[in-house]
This record gives C-alpha cells, sequence and structure tokens, in this order.
C-alpha cells in the first residue's frame, strides 16, 4: 500500500517534469538557404534602387526654356533632360545644344545655347553669316541671317576652355555676342540637352 502511493507520487512529478520547463530542448537550426535567399534579394534591389538613383541624378536633371532664344529646335517653356556625366567623359564640341549659368548672373536660370566655337577657334561675323576658322560654317537647320554680330564683328580666337555659343534663332537670342552672357567655360556649363521631356 505505502508502495503504491510512493509509486503515484514518482508519477506525478514525472508527469510535473514533463509538463514543465525542458531546458534541454533543441534549439532551431538556422535556415541558410533562407537567410542567403534574403540576402540576395536585398542586394539586389540595393543595386536596382542605386543605379535608378544614379540614372536620374546623370540624365534626369531638368531645364527649361525660359524664352524663345533656341526656336525652332526648342520652342518656350519646353522641358529639356540634361546629360550631366557626358563632358566629364569628353570634351564639348560644335553643334552641341548645352545648359549653362551665365557668370554675369549667378542668379540667373540656366540658359540654353548651341555651341558654335571651341578653344583655339577663331570666329566672326561677316554680312549675317558665320566664319569659323576662316571658312563658312554650314548650319545643320535653317536659320535667319544675323543682323547684330556683337563682339564676334571682328575676329575672336578663343582661348582655352573658351565656348562660343548662339541661339538657333538667331536675332532673339542674347549669348556669346554680348558681354551679358560672353563666352563660357567648362565651370559654367551644368551638361548635354539629349532629349525633350515629355518625349
Amino acid at each position: 500500500m505505502i508502495f503504491s502511493k510512493r509509486k503515484s507520487f514518482l508519477d506525478k512529478k514525472t508527469v510535473k517534469r514533463k509538463d514543465g520547463l525542458n531546458f534541454r530542448r533543441r534549439r532551431r537550426k538556422i535556415d541558410f538557404d533562407k537567410v542567403r535567399y534574403i540576402g540576395i534579394l536585398a542586394g539586389e534591389l540595393a543595386v536596382v534602387i542605386a543605379c535608378a538613383y544614379g540614372v536620374v541624378v546623370c540624365f534626369g536633371k531638368q531645364v527649361e526654356c525660359s524664352n524663345a532664344s533656341m526656336e525652332p529646335t526648342y520652342q518656350t517653356s519646353d522641358v529639356l533632360l540634361i546629360n550631366t556625366v557626358a563632358y566629364k567623359l569628353s570634351k564639348p564640341e560644335t553643334g552641341d545644344v548645352i545648359a549653362f549659368k551665365p557668370r554675369s548672373n549667378v542668379n540667373a536660370s540656366f540658359s540654353v545655347k548651341r555651341i558654335i566655337a571651341t578653344p583655339g577657334d577663331t570666329i566672326y561675323i561677316n554680312n549675317g553669316r558665320i566664319y569659323l576658322n576662316d571658312e563658312l560654317y554650314k548650319e545643320n537647320l535653317e536659320v535667319e541671317r544675323i543682323e547684330n554680330p556683337g563682339i564676334a564683328a571682328t575676329p575672336i580666337t578663343l582661348m582655352d576652355n573658351q565656348y562660343f555659343v548662339l541661339g538657333d534663332n538667331r536675332n532673339s537670342s542674347e549669348d556669346s555676342r554680348y558681354e551679358s552672357v560672353g563666352f563660357v567655360t567648362n565651370e559654367d556649363i551644368l551638361g548635354k540637352v539629349w532629349m525633350r521631356y515629355p518625349f
């Protein structure tokens, strides 16, 4: 009788031990495949975000045409996308359309003009036509004869880091012919116009 009571007591104790905390339970194993998958996914997401940010910074800068100086190529209020890395990889060339900040007025908005002459070139305007290095400058678009040659009435040889720019609407453009704009330097240039937005 005493033995059976003792056995019953031991059984209850055993049950309690089973139901209570068991510090010898196995810890969950780390699923390395899942961790690797999450790591790869996070890495890919970071690369996509970085690429998107880079594209926006390098090619998504917007400048608005504030006047009619670039007609008919660009109209007033056209929004233009600027390639800001183009001239970090190469030099500006004749015919490029650029956005730049006029040095005479750093508070002004960006101006959009076409490069006509680059460092080392000699330029002058005679009888309404542009002469570059003593040869008639061949335009890729139809433009009016220039009524006011400004400072280019006599030959000008550009020094290092000087660019001569004109608007495509030659008789309604404030550009390198005038002291208010003058020659453009690399430091003034924001970048190269590559697209009108919306497309």
